[in-house]
């Protein structure tokens, strides 16, 4: 029995309740090596069972919190097998279930703000979505008694740098005073004058609102027509070359790969 079929075979025994079906699939998930090619396999229909049962008929008996941890672990697993464009709806999700709620407990605390981190780490192409997720981690943070300084000055600083590559202010105009008092108006200034992360040269389309809209159906259209080709050596050209046709043909929108960003550079 592989293991899939374990985990399919679990989830549907009527004997075991949810928290011990869920308890046992991920038992077997953490079995494995982490980094083992396997593993990044099998974290998929892990955590899609485990979300699928937390949001069965006994949802309302279910943790948010385990919700959103689950959340952002079925992101990562989408981003290890190369399905980014599942992904957003995920960041979209934990956006929706956190918006407006109020959270006293450290520990849960603590939970949100790495389940934050981890899902905007991942979650690529989405400035919009992202700044969002760091506005509500922003926010839950400094709803502490005794907030973590590092923690506000990232999120301030992603969210500055983001809003300015995008053109869009709407998480940074509310915060500008605090966040120019948190950080000082120098820092600022410098994130704005160089928001850029990273080595590479990037398209400044990748931060508009129409590449936004429609990058997710183009990486998924990218993923049906390589019909399942292995990701190896060279192949980054041939994807990128699908996805920028699509970007052009379909949506109009002209968009300059890494290597031609980075013309000096060597891609494998």
């Amino acid at each position: 029995m592989t293991t899939t079929d374990k985990i399919n075979t679990i989830a549907q025994d009527n004997n075991l309740s949810i928290n011990e079906k869920i308890a046992q699939i991920v038992e077997l998930h953490q079995c494995l090596d982490p980094y083992s090619s396997e593993a990044f396999e099998i974290s998929l229909p892990v955590y899609e069972t485990v979300r699928r049962l937390l949001l069965g008929d006994n949802y309302e008996d279910c943790h948010t919190s385990d919700l959103i941890m689950c959340n952002s672990l079925l992101a990562e697993a989408y981003a290890h097998n190369n399905k980014s464009w599942l992904i957003a709806p995920l960041a979209q999700h934990t956006c929706e279930m956190l918006t407006g709620a109020t959270v006293d407990d450290e520990e849960t605390i603590d939970m949100i703000v790495a389940a934050i981190d981890r899902l905007c780490y991942v979650l690529q192409a989405h400035p919009r979505l992202t700044m969002k997720l760091y506005n509500l981690q922003y926010g839950f943070e400094k709803g502490r008694k005794e907030p973590h300084e590092d923690t506000l000055k990232e999120a301030a600083e992603k969210i500055i740098a983001l809003a300015t590559l995008s053109e869009c202010d709407t998480w940074y105009a509310p915060m500008k005073e605090e966040f120019d008092a948190l950080l000082g108006t120098e820092m600022v200034k410098e994130i704005i004058n160089n928001p850029y992360t990273g080595h590479l040269k990037v398209d400044p389309v990748v931060y508009t609102e129409a590449y936004e809209n429609v990058i997710d159906a183009v990486e998924e259209e990218v993923d049906r027509r390589m019909e399942g080709k292995p990701y190896g050596m060279g192949m980054c050209f041939e994807i990128w070359s699908i996805k920028k046709a699509i970007l052009a043909d379909k949506y109009g929108i002209e968009w300059r790969t890494p290597s031609q960003m980075n013309p000096r550079v060597m891609f494998d």
